[in-house]
């Protein structure tokens, strides 16, 4: 070996190292006690700490949790998919996932969840992909003493045993009052083009509706609001229209996928230092973005935590031990000065994480 091979080599085993312990520090920290807005079963409303069953104990017996997503094809169910599959395994309990294969499949969803319920489920998480149309579901489930979680969109029935959610409202209001607080009604006015998502969808009427809540008292003027399925090449063409129709635009603000597909095109027409984007959400794309200071703001919901509290909040009804009956996890919009302060695994599963259909302790 050469003089130069051991300083090289070396230096490479030490990265290693470093990130072999950076990743044992990631596994091993605490994820809680979590922040959270909620309420407790008593009805005592407020801000609380959430800490889970597996700080101090295991669950009593191997449940068999069923979950129902509207689909795998993004990073935020990814992150909710390794988020319980990281708690179950420290509460010992099975987790059965379903993908029902986009938010037109409502069908499909209840169908999912009756096989799943049929085949041995002790009880279900709900990523409903409606809130109306669970009813009677949701009702024969109940029947069957089969306890349902919420889970982060929310359904209109009551026939839940808790609810978790992370609020579209609350991404799309974070993200209106970044833009607010910066461009406060009497300041210079700024334009800026809107992009939810898909039209109709229940989570982009929320992002409106949030969005369009936090833009009051501001001189921010939306110039024009467009719609499309979450799809890059999509959201690219929407926003390749609205440079040619607005040419003079501050900020393009919308999904993360859009801002992912946006930032090109900027950069081709040399204009990325004079449009911003902001993304209402963070993704892997939208994270490293961040980190290289391409784009203004993101939004950033702590979505594997989340996940974590959903899964305990499973067992905590199979176990008679709910303590809250509502939790409402919490998130901040982050600029390139302040990215460095969010934890990603908090946020986003690891890199060359793949689903877990069927997680056995």
């Amino acid at each position: 070996m050469s003089k130069t091979t051991k300083p090289v080599l070396g230096g490479l085993l030490a990265a290693v190292a470093a990130l072999l312990s950076s990743a044992a520090v990631a596994q091993t920290t605490p994820w809680y006690p979590l922040p959270f807005d909620g309420k407790t079963v008593a009805g005592e409303e407020g801000r609380f700490d959430y800490t889970p069953l597996s700080a101090s104990e295991k669950a009593t017996k191997p449940w068999n949790i069923c979950v129902s997503l509207p689909h795998m094809k993004d990073p935020f169910f990814l992150a909710m998919n390794y988020g319980m599959t990281e708690e179950a395994k420290l509460l010992g309990v099975s987790v059965q996932t379903f993908d029902a294969g986009g938010y037109a499949q409502l069908a499909n969803q209840i169908s999912q969840v009756e096989n799943c319920v049929a085949g041995g489920a002790d009880a279900v998480v709900l990523v409903g992909i409606a809130r109306e149309g669970m009813e009677n579901l949701l009702s024969e489930l109940k029947a069957k003493n089969v306890p349902v979680i919420d889970a982060v969109n929310g359904v209109a029935s009551k026939d839940t045993a808790a609810r978790v959610l992370t609020s579209p409202r609350d991404e799309g209001f974070r993200a209106a009052r970044y833009l607010a607080e910066k461009h406060p009604a009497g300041s210079e006015p700024v334009d800026i083009a809107w992009l939810p998502g898909p039209a109709g969808a229940g989570f982009v009427e929320a992002f409106n509706t949030g969005f369009q809540e936090g833009l009051e008292g501001s001189a921010v003027n939306v110039v024009e609001t467009k719609y499309g399925d979450v799809g890059k090449e999509v959201q690219a063409r929407l926003v390749e229209d609205l440079l040619q129709t607005h040419p003079d635009l501050d900020y393009v603000v919308g999904t993360a996928v859009m801002v992912e597909g946006a930032l090109p095109l900027l950069r081709a027409r040399g204009i990325q230092d004079r449009v911003k984007l902001v993304s209402i959400y963070t993704t892997p794309g939208v994270y490293e973005m961040m980190k290289a200071g391409q784009i203004e703001a993101a939004g950033a919901a702590p979505v594997v935590l989340t996940s974590r509290v959903i899964l305990d909040q499973a067992v905590r009804v199979l176990e008679n031990k709910l303590e809250y009956s509502d939790v409402g996890t919490l998130g901040q919009v982050y600029t390139k000065d302040t990215i460095g302060t969010l934890d990603p695994l908090s946020v986003l599963a690891p890199n060359g994480f793949r689903p877990d259909f069927a997680f056995r302790p």
